[in-house]
């Protein structure tokens, strides 16, 4: 085996190359695409390694982006980059998808070598540096993670006791943001809604702190969203409403007390509630412009090339310039 190195948490990582058996190796249980697919299964904990292993390898398989990779992989005659394994546990670190393939291909009698798969292999990697590489990879890399994913890399974290800045410093971002995504993923389970595509929806309750207070103080608005969210695809298709319609039309309904009570005693459904409680449409719009600009982050700014600074700096200026003549306006008008 050839060897080489990567550099994790500023130290060197030495990597042998070579392949392996794809029966003896395993899936990671801690990779969060794993972890997502197995997220709705009943009982996953108390199954023996064997069970899980093969709950894993046939979860993975009706993934799309699984599906997509097969004749990928045909196409090719293997794989363009080594997956990466531990030698002490053999788990596939990186490159559990492609494992999959690979058993899928040798189990159906694919012409090629499919029982041997390419590897990066490293004798052993702490828990800091196993997430800190799946990290980069995968949340700033090139295969990034969803936002379902990645806020269950960081729940996962957070449950095994490392602290929300620890996992913040490991992701390169601000301690809030892990924490938001951490809340998300607690308030699924809370409802014990294993739906990835209603991800986008809890993301929304736990980003408008307006909603969730009332959501603490009403347990029938909480009971009410839950079980909407929970239930959308069995909803008529009038009544269903997306992530988006939630963010743009349940703070308006807030703002009416006696249409909340309408929509969380459940006698009028969000777009109902939404065109009783509407605003102005100038009123919605400096609103909608408000909730944008709030999601611009230091982080960002700081990040942007010259080019792109400098574009971004002349927007900045002429958002100031309509800023300037909306003022204007509503010193003109404030005087009626």
């Amino acid at each position: 085996m050839a060897n080489n190195e990567m550099r994790i948490l500023g130290e060197s990582i030495y990597l042998a190359n070579g392949d392996e058996d794809i029966y003896k190796l395993k899936f990671l249980k801690d990779n969060p695409r794993v972890y997502a697919c197995m997220h709705s299964e009943p009982d996953f904990a108390q199954l023996i390694e064997e069970e899980k292993q093969d709950l894993i390898y046939k979860k993975l398989l009706e993934e799309p982006s699984v599906r997509k990779l097969v004749p990928e992989i045909v196409r090719h005659g293997g794989l363009i980059e080594p997956i990466l394994i531990r030698r002490d546990t053999m788990e596939v670190i990186e490159g559990n998808s492609r494992l999959a393939v690979y058993r899928k291909l040798h189990q159906q009698g694919e012409p090629g070598d499919w029982e041997r798969i390419q590897c990066n292999v490293v004798t052993g990697l702490t828990d800091d540096q196993q997430a800190a590489f799946l990290n980069q990879i995968h949340v700033k890399g090139k295969t990034q993670w969803s936002a379902y994913e990645k806020a269950n890399f960081a729940y996962v974290r957070k449950d095994q006791g490392w602290s929300v800045d620890k996992v913040a410093e490991l992701f390169g971002e601000s301690s809030v943001t892990i924490r938001t995504r951490v809340k998300v993923v607690e308030m699924m389970k809370h409802n014990e809604d294993n739906d990835r595509s209603h991800f986008s929806y809890y993301d929304v309750l736990v980003r408008n702190t307006s909603v969730l207070k009332e959501m603490e103080k009403s347990d029938k608005l909480t009971e009410v969203l839950f079980g909407k969210i929970k239930n959308m695809e069995s909803e008529v298709e009038e009544h269903k409403f997306t992530a988006q319609d939630l963010r743009k039309k349940l703070p308006v309904i807030l703002k009416k007390p006696k249409v909340l009570k309408k929509f969380s005693d459940g006698k009028i459904e969000l777009d109902e509630g939404f065109q009783l409680a509407k605003i102005s449409k100038v009123e919605e719009n400096v609103r909608q412009a408000w909730v944008l600009l709030d999601d611009v982050s230091r982080k960002e700014v700081s990040q942007l090339d010259q080019s792109n600074f400098n574009a971004f700096r002349q927007a900045v200026r002429r958002l100031s310039q309509q800023m300037r003549r909306i003022n204007k306006m509503i010193e003109v008008f404030g005087t009626k």
